[in-house]
């Protein structure tokens, strides 16, 4: 078996025609695999820009809330001791800004909590320095409903129910 020379010519040929024909498919799917990765790491670059933009958003409202907890941690406040120390301090802030007070009641509470229903009558501006006393006296208090209606000129009558929780030896 003995390949005359154009064959051999036509056989490697077209071996040679194949060899580069596989040369440049491999060349052709190298580069798109090499698209895709740069692609891929662009993706990446970018996810990690926004990841990092969020790390630092984190970390800022971390630290915000790291200083208002310092803030909100130097505050003191106390826990009346029972309902007539409530009552009473209540009744004080009523009393120092000349409102009248007409009644002044125990009221439904969440339980655990007290609560105590004031109807009032004064100026109007005193009854502002009022709820502001009520909320700068010390003791934790929480207005849970406030009503306002006007009274005569300049006055305003109304009703506010005030909460609060005891300390320990509340009852």
């Amino acid at each position: 078996m003995n390949i005359s020379f154009p064959r051999k010519r036509v056989a490697l040929s077209l071996a040679l025609a194949f060899l580069i024909l596989f040369i440049v498919l491999g060349q052709a799917l190298f580069s798109r695999a090499v698209t895709a990765e740069r692609e891929m790491i662009e993706e990446l670059r970018t996810r990690q820009r926004i990841l990092e933009l969020d790390i630092q958003n984190k970390t800022r409202l971390l630290h915000a809330n790291k200083t208002t907890i310092g803030v909100i941690g130097e505050y003191r406040v106390t826990l009346p001791i029972d309902e007539v120390a409530f009552f009473s301090s209540v009744e004080r802030e009523l009393a120092k800004n000349g409102i009248q007070v007409n009644s002044m009641k125990p009221s439904k509470a969440v339980s655990g909590n007290s609560a105590v229903q004031i109807d009032f009558v004064g100026p109007y501006y005193s009854v502002l320095n009022v709820m502001a006393d009520w909320r700068r006296m010390g003791t934790a208090v929480r207005m849970v409903n406030v009503s306002l209606s006007r009274d005569e000129p300049g006055m305003v009558k109304g009703t506010a129910v005030l909460e609060t929780v005891l300390s320990e030896g509340g009852v």
